[in-house]
């Protein structure tokens, strides 16, 4: 045990599982045993990561509450090895502990808070593209509308959610009192998306939201037309669809087109 990887490797092991075979080769201090060392740093590496996790979801600690916040994170960071260079993606799989992990799992809240801050997180560190400007969507020839396609700036993240998670953020952002909780019998479809440096989100109408994830899934402006008719009568299809269409141009969602055969 004395070759100096294997007492890195032990000093590892007690951090990150309490493992505690590197404590014999501790030697002791005048206000400190072994113990009451290692100990130091055990705690350390958590505080640290309590830290980063707290930094991605803001408003999460907030509806939490300190000491709550802290204790989750803590039986999140025992059932979660890391296996990132990179802290700043440690907190990824938050979200999904807090929706199946009990006591969190009983408030469906917690989970949909975690869930939308990642996402902005996901959306701010996206990667840079230019947006299609209304110009060059008005450029194309009539003849070629029936088969364009177009692509979703790499910035653009939808999710679902049944809770007022997002309003959640928005109070603590504007530094307001957090709102009540509530939840709806469906879910309600969220967009979320960069413009410059700053997060936008908003939330989506059924037709809306099919047509985004139609979009993402490489359905051109015809089949964006013929699925707006589970909405609306066949003469309004078109019309709907090009709204959507210039809605999302003017937000910067859109980050490029194609023509399918």
């Amino acid at each position: 045990m004395n070759a100096l990887p294997q007492l890195q490797l032990a000093f590892q092991r007690y951090v990150l599982q309490g493992e505690d075979a590197v404590r014999e080769h501790i030697v002791s201090a005048a206000r400190a045993d072994p113990g009451q060392r290692l100990r130091i740093y055990y705690d350390a590496y958590r505080l640290r990561l309590i830290e980063a996790i707290a930094t991605d979801y803001e408003a999460l600690y907030a509806a939490m509450g300190a000491d709550a916040f802290k204790a989750a994170c803590r039986a999140y960071i025992a059932a979660t090895d890391s296996s990132y260079r990179n802290v700043r993606w440690y907190g990824g799989a938050l979200p999904d502990f807090l929706r199946t992990t009990a006591p969190w799992c009983e408030q469906p809240l917690l989970s949909e808070i975690a869930l939308f801050e990642w996402t902005l997180t996901l959306a701010f560190d996206a990667a840079d593209g230019l947006a299609v400007t209304f110009d060059e969507l008005a450029a194309l020839p009539g003849e070629q509308w029936p088969t364009v396609a177009f692509v979703l700036h790499p910035c653009v993240k939808l999710i679902s959610l049944h809770t007022n998670a997002p309003a959640f953020r928005k109070a603590h952002d504007a530094g307001e009192p957090l709102p009540e909780a509530s939840a709806a019998a469906a879910p309600v479809s969220w967009l979320i998306w960069r413009r410059d440096y700053t997060v936008c989100f908003r939330s989506l109408s059924e037709p809306e939201a099919w047509a985004l994830r139609a979009v993402r899934e490489g359905a051109n402006f015809s089949a964006l037309c013929e699925g707006m008719c589970e909405w609306f009568e066949p003469e309004e299809a078109a019309p709907h669809a090009a709204g959507f269409l210039r809605q999302w141009v003017d937000d910067g969602v859109i980050g490029g087109v194609s023509v399918t055969s």
